[in-house]
């Protein structure tokens, strides 16, 4: 049964949705999504349209703008970003000539540390307030497991390259070409639904503690924001861990590409 606070969040939600959609069109394909944070927060992929799946997953997206966790959204928390429209720097990922992000950082990923400042990588999710494959309720894995019977279409139990890459309604090839990849940790060319929702649970998480540490809300991390986050103390761990997570040397972190650290980082 819905508590008053989950009510109250999803009445607010419904009347910004609606004013955003409205403003969609106006501010042209993704421009909203840059400076609504609810916007951001139900636009998971960053790819300026809201999902099946996304919508799905509308109740523990929106909990993301609820940055104080009192089970209220506030007129601060939901206030418009619109210097991070101004900069064009709101969006999760580099852009095609299309404007569809490329999730998937250019350069190919250099070896995962397996520890850092003699702190191994499971302890430091740990000190991230990160549960992993082993997080999650009940309701969120069944519907993970509903989510994943949407694309398998011939209900064998599995996702092929056809069905996910091919097929797939969302992102781009190029984007579902990199989840498949990381999901499919047996490497038998197939994603199975127990694949399928540990890698939910691991980028799901993960997302929502960048979040958390994103204290512009502009979706890019800098290792300033990691540190004033407060979730590593020590400034010299701090330092080494965003530096292994900055693949691409820039000195900031985008969506995709601390997700590709992360989730070998969870499932080491």
């Amino acid at each position: 049964m819905r508590s008053r606070n989950d009510f109250r969040i999803s009445v607010v939600a419904m009347i910004w949705l609606a004013t955003a959609l409205t403003l969609f069109g106006q501010a042209g394909r993704g421009g909203i999504m840059r400076v609504l944070p609810i916007m951001t927060a139900l636009d998971a992929d960053g790819n300026g349209e809201i999902s099946a799946e996304e919508i799905e997953n509308a109740v523990a997206a929106i909990r993301k703008v609820d940055k104080n966790k009192d089970g209220k959204l506030t007129a601060e928390e939901l206030r418009p970003n619109f210097a991070a429209n101004r900069s064009g720097r709101g969006d999760s990922g580099n852009s095609d000539r299309s404007g569809v992000p490329l999730t998937q950082p250019l350069k190919p990923l250099p070896p995962v540390a397996k520890q850092i400042e003699g702190v191994s990588t499971r302890e430091i999710l740990q000190l991230f307030g990160a549960k992993g494959r082993h997080g999650g309720t009940e309701r969120e894995l069944a519907n993970y497991r509903r989510v994943f019977g949407f694309t398998d279409a011939d209900r064998d139990g599995r996702h092929s390259k056809k069905e996910y890459i091919e097929n797939g309604a969302y992102l781009t090839p190029q984007s579902r070409q990199g989840i498949f990849q990381a999901s499919d940790t047996n490497n038998d060319g197939f994603v199975s639904e127990a694949e399928y929702v540990e890698n939910r649970l691991i980028t799901d998480e993960a997302k929502l503690i960048f979040s958390e540490m994103d204290a512009n809300r502009n979706n890019r991390l800098t290792a300033k924001e990691l540190l004033a986050s407060g979730k590593l103390k020590d400034k010299k761990l701090a330092n080494g861990v965003f530096e292994a997570l900055d693949t691409n040397g820039d000195g900031e972190l985008i969506i995709p590409e601390y997700l590709r650290v992360w989730g070998r980082w969870a499932r080491h």
